[in-house]
């Protein structure tokens, strides 16, 4: 027991609290030096051993205080039991710290006042903790490792794996792909998609993490397989599901040089535009625009009624094409798959460049009808700026209306 706080001691009460027999001769500078035996460093309070020495400095010493201490002593359906102890330890904040991979680390950590038992996550694998004294880090406890009981059971396998147009800066390549979630007893912790390029290629993880969809890009033209499966946080996988194809679209715009008429009416050439920059576009009535290019060969009028807007350029990236198709000795040049609105037989559609034929018309900027009557084949490399636009896809290209679509090969 602790030395009284206030009042008087005795040097005999000394003696008994150093632990000596009651009566031994004592010399309270030797007491005070630790003469008799060191001193507790746990005790609250204790003499500075410094002259003069004073009984009074033997206040509240207690020689058998015991030093702070936090002990994890157990885990019980997400709790966590500790104790604390020390004489005079009462601390007000601790940081209860969990590692699921080793007893060194890496921590995720809960801050919560000195209260036991503290609430922690229901562990589905082996886990460690330890608890620290906030204020006072020197001060934590032993390691804890609560052994999860093992599961070997792995999720199912996800299903609806698809593949559709993405929303990509550049919508060629874009691909979305989607999947319904997976189940698993313990609880699915992400999926891992994989993706190879044609029948022969190599499958490679592309995702890994908690969504049940994924925005990829790939390269023009190219036909690429998909295939997911799902893991739980013991490291159990399931199968694989079943593969979904897609084939991004050819390369496809106008060449550099081509006129392209802004919002106020001015043109830049194409290789000068940038992102933001507001473009001269029409709503076509009877048209729900689109950016799917099958949705939009579908759509034709035997009237052409359309109002002007603005649209900003999304994206614009600058490419290579091998091969264009010269309308009107240069009116128009373009890759072969550029959407291209045309009349033909007196019907208003959409169609792709290389199928435009002498005798089609084009929509000019002063709504003149303008009649193809040149077409050719241009197999030298040329540079092409294949853009985005929103939320009309139309605009004016050397004062012609046309369409800023990507063609897709759906599988």
């Amino acid at each position: 027991m602790a030395l009284p706080e206030s009042g008087s001691i005795s040097l005999n009460q000394i003696n008994t609290e150093l632990g000596k027999p009651s009566g031994s001769p004592i010399s309270l500078g030797s007491a005070s030096t630790g003469g008799y035996g060191a001193l507790s460093s746990y005790s609250p309070s204790k003499p500075d051993g410094a002259a003069p020495h004073r009984i009074s400095e033997f206040y509240n010493y207690n020689h058998s205080a015991t030093p702070p201490s936090i002990t994890i002593t157990s885990y019980n359906s997400g709790y966590i039991y500790f104790t604390v102890s020390g004489t005079g330890y009462s601390p007000s904040v601790l940081r209860l710290n969990r590692s699921t991979t080793s007893a060194s680390g890496p921590w995720t950590t809960d801050t919560a006042g000195p209260t036991s038992p503290r609430s922690v996550p229901v562990p589905t694998v082996t886990t460690w903790y330890f608890i620290e004294d906030v204020n006072t880090p020197s001060i934590f406890s032993n390691v804890y490792q609560y052994v999860s009981a093992v599961d070997t059971t792995p999720p199912s396998v996800p299903t609806g794996l698809y593949c559709d147009l993405g929303n990509g800066a550049n919508p060629q390549r874009s691909i979305y792909i989607a999947w319904n979630a997976s189940t698993d007893n313990k609880g699915v912790s992400g999926y891992e998609l994989q993706r190879k390029t044609g029948t022969s290629g190599t499958w490679t993880t592309r995702y890994t993490g908690t969504n049940t969809f994924y925005d990829d890009d790939g390269s023009y033209n190219t036909q690429y397989y998909f295939q997911v499966r799902a893991y739980d946080a013991a490291g159990n996988y399931s199968a694989f599901s079943a593969s979904a194809g897609f084939k991004t679209g050819p390369i496809s715009c106008f060449v550099e040089g081509t006129l392209i008429t802004l919002a106020d009416g001015s043109q830049k050439a194409i290789e000068t535009l940038t992102v933001n920059e507001l473009l001269l576009s029409s709503e076509i009535e009877t048209l729900q625009d689109t950016n799917d290019v099958y949705e939009l060969y579908k759509w034709s009028s035997d009237n052409l009624s359309e109002k002007r807007i603005s649209s900003p350029i999304t994206s614009i990236k600058p490419e290579i094409a091998y091969k264009t198709i010269i309308i009107n000795y240069g009116l128009l040049e373009a890759t072969p798959e550029h959407s291209q609105l045309i009349e033909r037989e007196g019907i208003w559609k959409f169609i792709p460049l290389k199928d435009v034929i002498v005798g089609d018309n084009l929509y000019g900027i002063k709504n003149e009808i303008i009649a193809v009557d040149s077409i050719s084949v241009n197999l030298e490399e040329r540079k092409i700026y294949p853009m985005s636009l929103s939320p009309s896809h139309t605009y004016f290209a050397n004062g012609v209306l046309t369409h800023n679509i990507k063609p897709q090969d759906p599988v």
